[in-house]
């Protein structure tokens, strides 16, 4: 396969239109693998910035087949680098498809589609955090359900490099689902974890997001994320939410659980994006549910709606156990609610319990 026109094909003048605005400070562009340019979101006749570009090979079936340059230097030269390799990674996707696609016309339609499926979702699976970090004195456990063989949702849990390695909690929703919504997921989901590395907060980091990312975009998707840190001395939970399903904090005491509110709008709804910043504090024994709506809008076969009177009764029936016991009453109320229903989004749970304080026995005198 002629992997320039391969690239030329992949809408490059479209992927480069959301950062002509950061032009000529910035400049991406896209060169084949003998170094020439293809596309560029600069001036073609303009000089490009100075200082050493950054350079994200696009990598396919472990070939070199071109690169995505960064040009310029900025305060958030960080984030444009990742960028840049999100760039690089989604048309990798992109081309990856193709070839996929191609190779499979030879054979009957039916084989090709459930080949290329089957690709997707286990490209699919490598996006999401399936296994947990460790977290000395929490319980983790998380689902993950496309409702095609490739969806839109994304979750990530990582410690942190920073003082006391807090915990970054990420969950997000790419409005739609099928194969659109993965790739855009694909796209944002490194540009939002450097954000969370190199900002003060979640809110700051998601504003960021939201203006490199989305800012003059060309899309009519939209994205739903939640972010948090969570100090695991303390049990503080720094949280900003751009249009997500509020947390749910179960309380340990056998209280009534109650949800973290403050919100502000999706990403990329709005030309600016402004959000609060909350915190709310996990003591011993509570344990906090983060989810997405594929959860609550899931239907049954009459068409009704499962709910968040179902979610909270999904959690109360298994608050005393673990975080997976949690997760797995949530996850199996979802099916059995449905039923042979058509899923009607991705689904995503995340439980993270704080384990409860352990009493040392006093020596004998």
């Amino acid at each position: 396969m002629d992997h320039r026109h391969a690239l030329a094909e992949a809408g490059l003048d479209a992927l480069l239109a959301p950062f002509t605005a950061l032009a000529p400070r910035t400049v991406l562009s896209v060169e084949d693998e003998r170094g020439t340019t293809l596309a560029s979101s600069g001036d073609s006749d303009g000089a490009l910035p100075a200082g050493v570009p950054s350079k994200h090979p696009i990598v396919v079936s472990e070939r070199l087949i071109g690169r995505v340059v960064v040009h310029g230097a900025s305060s958030d030269l960080d984030l444009l680098h990742a960028t840049g390799a999100g760039l690089a990674e989604a048309l990798a996707t992109l081309i990856a498809h193709a070839e996929h696609e191609r190779d499979e016309a030879r054979t009957a339609a039916s084989s090709r589609i459930d080949g290329e499926l089957a690709h997707g979702r286990q490209l699919q699976r490598s996006f999401v955090s399936l296994v947990a970090p460790e977290t000395p004195g929490y319980d983790i456990a998380s689902h993950y359900e496309a409702a095609r063989e490739v969806g839109g949702d994304f979750f990530e849990l990582f410690r942190m490099r920073r003082r006391g390695r807090p915990l970054s909690v990420v969950i997000a929703d790419v409005t739609g689902k099928g194969i659109a919504a993965a790739l855009l997921m694909a796209f944002a989901r490194p540009l939002l974890h450097a954000a969370i590395d190199h900002t003060t907060g979640p809110a700051e980091a998601l504003m960021r997001t939201h203006r490199i990312l989305v800012d003059e975009r060309r899309s009519s998707l939209f994205i739903t994320a939640l972010v948090a840190r969570l100090d695991l001395k303390a049990g503080r939970l720094w949280l900003a939410n751009a249009g997500h399903e509020p947390p749910i904090v179960v309380p340990g005491d056998g209280s009534e659980p109650r949800a973290i509110l403050g919100s502000g709008p999706l990403i990329g709804a709005f030309s600016d994006l402004v959000l609060p910043e909350v915190c709310s504090t996990l003591a011993p024994g509570d344990l906090v549910v983060l989810y997405t709506d594929g959860v609550t809008d899931a239907r049954s076969p009459a068409g009704e709606r499962f709910e968040e009177d179902r979610l909270l009764a999904a959690i109360e029936s298994s608050r005393t156990g673990s975080a997976r016991d949690v997760v797995d009453a949530i996850a199996s109320s979802v099916a059995s609610f449905a039923g042979l229903a058509e899923p009607a989004d991705d689904i995503t749970i995340v439980a993270i319990g704080r384990s409860r304080a352990r009493r040392r026995l006093r020596a004998p005198a």
